[in-house]
């Protein structure tokens, strides 16, 4: 529809005055001031669309950000979700915003501030054409994604049951894909105990926490199956010097699986590696950080995939498809059986790196592409 193309057009520069103010808030998942200010910004945009708003206060992290339009309360909906935070600690030195030509840098401009941006600007564009009454459109932001979604899983959970289809505002491909399906995860902390002593009288059968942590890393590195099955022990932390036994030692595990039926056979054997230890004198607890079901392809995935599109070929957008390794709360939307699309944000790339950008021009694209695919469900 031409008129969506030219309301995009004329809100560009809103757009982009948007981006930067959300992206020189400093929102690290913990940083709970930062995100706090990002809920009361976006609640406010919210209902100048105009939503039905409000925040919702957190004391383990970030407030949270739910909006509705009438007609959501009164059936199902489409769910827009989001996430606030970003990786970037308060401290951190990725604290600034600039532009060139063709792209945008800044911390969170592609994970996600700029999908947030899209998500209001498509409901802003749907309201000026008089049409987002007809539309049931429920929008959720949480603070805490980074982290797992410890906190608003159970909302989510919540209102995706309460949807016919989902949009996930992550940041899209490179190549404009949107996302179609994810790998499951698994985070968890090994910590593992022994007995100081001095290294001088130490025997063969040392209790080290650390030669032990070892011994631990070969057995969860031999469950990989690529590329069904991914375990990373990426953090290892023990000891207290070289001539010391170590008393602790702990691990920071990953693990990204594809099919759903694999994660119980995986902590099974994650749990064996844990009891049985090696190392006389030590012993290993099993810490769970956090877990994510894979979003894994179907036949509803595939058709939403073919309504977005059809909504890109009337829009004359570019769109394609991919699969990630990497997990975003569409994990727990697929899971639940709803229809659901992520990678909606625009196309950019290195989010997590103080050199994350994204593609200027894919702003538009992508409110074009949510602001079609909404309007494809109005009554």
């Amino acid at each position: 529809m031409k008129k969506i193309k030219n309301l995009v057009s004329t809100l560009e520069q809103d757009m982009f005055d948007l981006l930067k103010r959300l992206v020189l808030i400093q929102s690290g998942t913990h940083n709970k001031g930062g995100v706090d200010e990002m809920a009361q910004v976006l609640r406010d945009v919210l209902e100048d669309i105009p939503m039905q708003a409000e925040i919702i206060p957190m004391k383990e992290c970030g407030d949270m950000v739910l909006a509705r339009n009438t007609l959501a309360l009164k059936q199902k909906s489409i769910l827009l979700a989001g996430h606030m935070d970003t990786v970037f600690p308060k401290d951190t030195s990725f604290n600034f915003y600039r532009e060139d030509e063709e792209r945008a840098f800044g911390p969170g401009v592609m994970d996600m501030k700029g999908g947030l941006v899209v998500g209001v600007t498509a409901l802003k564009v749907l309201s000026l054409l008089g049409v987002l009454d007809k539309i049931p459109i429920t929008v959720f932001f949480n603070s805490e994604e980074e982290i797992g979604s410890p906190y608003s899983r159970k909302n989510i959970e919540e209102l995706a049951a309460q949807s016919m289809e989902a949009y996930v505002l992550e940041g899209g491909g490179l190549g404009s894909e949107v996302v179609v399906g994810r790998k499951g995860k698994i985070g968890f902390d090994l910590l593992i105990a022994g007995r100081a002593g001095h290294a001088g009288c130490a025997g063969v059968d040392k209790p080290s926490a650390v030669l032990e942590a070892a011994h631990k890393i070969i057995a969860l590195e031999g469950l990989n199956k690529p590329p069904d099955i991914l375990v990373n022990a990426g953090l290892v932390q023990g000891g207290m010097g070289p001539n010391s036994i170590a008393e602790k030692a702990s691990l920071g595990v990953d693990v990204r699986f594809v099919n759903p039926e694999d994660e119980e056979l995986i902590l099974e054997k994650i749990r064996s590696i844990t009891e049985k230890c090696i190392t006389p004198g030590t012993r290993a607890e099993l810490v769970m950080k956090s877990s994510r079901p894979p979003m894994k392809t179907n036949s509803k995935i595939e058709e939403i995939y073919h309504k977005a599109f059809k909504a890109a070929e009337a829009a004359g957008v570019p769109i394609g498809k991919e699969v990630r390794g990497g997990v975003s709360d569409a994990n727990f939307i697929t899971a639940l059986g709803i229809p659901v699309l992520d990678g909606m944000g625009p196309c950019g790339d290195l989010d997590h790196s103080d050199q994350e950008y994204i593609i200027k021009k894919s702003m538009g694209q992508r409110v074009e592409l949510l602001a079609h695919c909404l309007f494809e469900n109005r009554l």
